[in-house]
């Protein structure tokens, strides 16, 4: 997946990057950006650029994937585990009446704590896997360049 954007602060290896959204993007709206004009990016510097530029962005169609089980179906997976859990722990105690009630506590517990997890791995060195890399400058500090935008 590839995305043009310009560059609105760099540091090191690390930039963020202004991406606008483009109309393909409305109809689509998986990821949410369909609802906003833009969103700030932050990507790995491959290429040197500065703020200013407009840069070419990438990241990996396996790479999305990932990300998307680890946001949208791990807290899924742990939600039902809970539900089930609280139903079990229902007919443990002996409280089959309570066992909706509990089931919707454990489910929503287990949520909770599926995304404290992905809010603690995505605090993680690893989490650069799934950073968006800057592969091109188009045209350096904004000034339009010779080539071809699109992407």
């Amino acid at each position: 997946m590839r995305e043009c954007g310009r560059v609105i602060e760099a540091y090191g290896n690390v930039a963020k990057v202004e991406v606008f959204r483009r109309d393909e993007c409305e109809r689509c709206k998986a990821c949410g950006f369909g609802s906003r004009d833009r969103i700030v990016a932050v990507a790995t510097n491959t290429v040197g650029a500065e703020k200013g530029d407009e840069v070419v962005l990438e990241l990996e169609g396996t790479q999305v994937v990932r990300a998307a089980v680890i946001v949208y179906l791990i807290p899924l997976v742990f939600l039902l585990i809970g539900l089930y859990l609280g139903t079990v722990f229902a007919s443990f105690i002996d409280r089959r009446d309570m066992a909706q009630i509990l089931a919707a506590v454990f489910g929503f517990g287990f949520l909770g704590l599926s995304y404290a997890g992905v809010a603690v791995y995505s605090r993680r060195p690893a989490i650069s896997k799934y950073r968006a890399r800057v592969i091109r400058i188009l045209a350096p500090n904004g000034r339009k360049g010779s080539e071809d935008i699109h992407v």
